[in-house]
């Protein structure tokens, strides 16, 4: 459950647009907690100071002043120059900075507020909660249960009354909050990979019969108070959801982000010039797509969100790093990729047509990658797509500034070290484990697949004697016990290795679909695109059936980033083209076990729709009694001009349940069925540039959503 400042001081909104005084600043106080002195090491945090780094560098980059900026963050390293860093978040820190944060903020003033760590419950002390309960932020001297409340705890009001007092002076405020009150029932594969961003209050000494089994809490319930400013308050999840933070793929052994954090700079160091409300959606989005299944959806409210963010509404967007003998200054955090294409140059302000060399970046980290000096465009390529012509080496070694030509597609899979989750459950997983390092070191994979102890993509766990796998942050059954999918490997070395590399490619196929979503092709097809559900009335199920009357049904309404899908209930999709040319339109279905089905169009029927025409089809319901799960719709629309229609029924692919693998895809319609089926079968291919021509073409939306057991 998220710690929630916005419901206690979200103003009512009397600050007019556009009236910003000429003496209006912006200032920051940006909080990382990692390690509680005073708390058990296996719940300290890694990420905050990184994040709390990342974040303060941003601001200043974005224009912030270094000077308005002060970082209160254990162990943080790296600062732009100017940045005050006192010391760490402790509680007195703390406040104080927001207290001199509403000292001396003016009308017209913009006030950030980043907090990144640990959050908790205590029973309410003043009897305004609802739920009988204080959401608590844990600083960095945090103590323990005293009998009455948690030594040295933030509570939620002490930092309301503070935004208060800011939004009193007619200043506008956006607060920042990664951090959630409890960690959940999940089984993280690598603690020191994959954390919770919160602690549960009877780790602080609270009697269990003061702390809630609940992680959601009836904030929203209070009437907001009313004061000059706006705001605009940013969670890192829903009410449910947890807080997590991880290593990026790419990234450093330990060099953790929290999910929420990471995704929301990536973004803002992409396309800055955005509204709140716009980073919001771009960020669940992100995240949905970046992580295969559903981990955390990011939440924002405010009377301030259809601001620019920072005030930015004319910010550049900077695509230009700096770049020295292959080593470029940017990552994943500047939304860069593996297989993206960069022009050099030894003047940072030299035209586009003044490259002196090309290069693809080969391996991506968080604030840093590898680049290779490649020819491009390449004159004549090779059957195999392999380029003769000879780059440009002294060019390459002449270049100091890299732009970004084509973006890439990371097609590769990193796989966590398997981990056995209960040492004492008496199994013996040698065989499983020889079977999936005979898998991965393979000349079929090894290319294009690896292992690390963090920054994976897939978290590989050793239970009940099988090897099980899951892409939702570290989290083996999330969703229940034995939710996560199991492989069971016959006893021959042999065959059980090739069980493993056919599951493998089927996950590398799954991922690889994902991030095709997430890249930069384009919406310029026209094709607007909306997910419905009808939820299903009591009386719509009887018997393990669903009824197949429609009064039996509420009308169906636009689902949510996140929608949480009961038994019987009804997903639609409406599909209106608003293009000029036609769109031939697939929606298939990745299942928590890896497995891709086409969902529309049906046999026979034509998935064709032309310019300023609609679509509106039911293309799934749940069946009473499914298992809890996380699972994707992936739209893909392509131009159905000048051609037979186009159906990419030729990426489905059976879950990892199954003992085999299926066929290859089938021949390539064009280049940009090759991109995407070819790309997503051929291991030997660990990424791919997408060519602005392909960009134009090509519109792939991912919709998550979980289903619940029952309704």
């Amino acid at each position: 459950m998220i710690v929630r400042l916005g419901r206690l001081c979200v103003c009512a909104g009397m600050f007019l647009f556009g009236c910003v005084p000429v003496h209006a600043e912006t200032t920051a106080l940006v909080v990382g907690v990692s390690g509680y002195p005073n708390l058990p090491e296996a719940i300290h945090l890694v990420g905050p100071k990184n994040d709390a780094r990342e974040v303060a560098n941003t601001l200043v980059r974005l224009g912030v002043p270094a000077r308005d900026v002060t970082v209160l963050a254990d162990g943080v390293k790296d600062l732009v120059t100017g940045i005050a860093a006192p010391g760490p978040g402790t509680r007195q820190a703390i406040l104080s900075g927001l207290d001199r944060l509403a000292d001396t903020a003016r009308e017209g003033d913009l006030v950030i507020f980043y907090f990144s760590g640990h959050g908790s419950q205590q029973p309410d002390l003043n009897g305004d909660e609802e739920g009988g309960l204080d959401q608590i932020f844990l600083p960095y001297d945090i103590g323990r249960w005293n009998g009455e409340s948690v030594d040295r705890a933030i509570i939620d009001d002490e930092l309301g009354q503070r935004v208060q007092r800011i939004l009193d002076k007619g200043a506008d405020f956006f607060g920042i909050i990664d951090a959630c009150h409890s960690a959940s029932g999940f089984r993280d594969v690598l603690g020191d990979d994959a954390r919770a961003r919160g602690v549960d209050p009877v780790d602080l000494g609270e009697p269990a019969d003061k702390a809630s089994p609940q992680r959601s809490i009836a904030l929203e319930q209070k009437p907001p108070p009313k004061g000059r400013g706006r705001a605009a308050f940013f969670y890192a999840a829903q009410t449910t959801e947890v807080a997590l933070e991880k290593t990026p793929k790419g990234a450093e052994d330990g060099e953790s982000y929290g999910v929420f954090t990471y995704t929301m700079l990536s973004r803002l160091n992409q396309t800055p010039n955005l509204t709140y409300r716009t980073l919001h959606q771009a960020v669940v989005a992100d995240i949905k797509r970046n992580t295969l299944m559903a981990t955390q959806t990011p939440d924002l409210e405010g009377t301030l969100i259809d601001d620019p963010v920072l005030r930015l509404g004319n910010a550049p967007v900077v695509r230009q790093w700096p770049i020295y003998a292959g080593d470029l200054q940017a990552g994943q955090l500047a939304g860069l990729t593996d297989g993206t294409i960069v022009s050099l140059y030894t003047d940072p302000a030299a035209p586009d047509g003044d490259a002196v060399a090309h290069g693809v970046i080969e391996s991506t980290g968080a604030t840093r990658s590898v680049v290779t000096q490649i020819a491009w465009p390449c004159p004549v390529a090779l059957k195999d797509g392999a380029c003769p012509a000879v780059p440009d080496e002294a060019g390459f070694k002449r270049g100091r500034f890299a732009r970004v030509v084509e973006p890439g597609v990371d097609f590769s899979v990193t796989l966590s070290k398997p981990v056995r989750l209960d040492p004492a459950d008496g199994r013996d997983y040698a065989p499983a484990i020889g079977a999936l390092r005979a898998a991965v070191t393979s000349d079929a994979l090894s290319r294009r697949v690896s292992l690390r102890s963090s920054g994976y993509d897939i978290a590989v766990a050793l239970v009940d004697g099988k090897l099980a796998f899951s892409a939702t942050g570290g989290q083996v059954d999330q969703n229940g016990p034995g939710s996560s999918p199991r492989l069971t490997l016959p006893d021959n070395p042999s065959a059980a290795a090739s069980t493993v590399a056919a599951a493998i490619g089927r996950m590398a196929r799954a991922l690889a679909l994902q991030r095709l979503g997430r890249s930069a092709a384009g919406q310029a097809i026209g094709l607007d695109t909306r997910m419905l559900i009808a939820k299903a009335k009591p009386r719509a199920v009887a018997a393990a059936t669903c009824s197949g009357d429609r009064a039996d049904y509420e009308p169906p309404v636009e689902a949510g980033p996140a929608p949480r899908l009961g038994d019987c209930d009804i997903i639609s999709v409406k599909m209106s083209n608003g293009g000029a040319k036609p769109a031939d339109v697939t929606v298939l279905l990745i299942g928590q076990d890896f497995s891709i089905t086409t969902l529309w169009p049906a046999q026979g029927t034509i998935n064709r729709i032309a310019p300023g025409d609609e679509k509106n089809p039911d293309i799934a319901q749940i069946e009473p009694g499914s298992a809890a799960s996380d699972q994707r719709l992936v739209l893909i629309a392509v131009p159905g001009l000048g051609k037979a229609h186009t159906v990419f029924d030729n990426l489905e692919q059976e879950g990892l349940r199954d003992a085999t693998m299926g066929s290859a895809a089938s021949s390539e319609l064009s280049d940009l069925q090759d991109l995407v089926s070819t790309g997503l079968n051929d291991m030997t291919r660990t990424s791919a540039s997408i060519s602005p021509r392909i960009d134009e073409e090509m519109s792939i939306d991912i919709r998550p959503f979980t289903t619940v057991t029952g309704k």
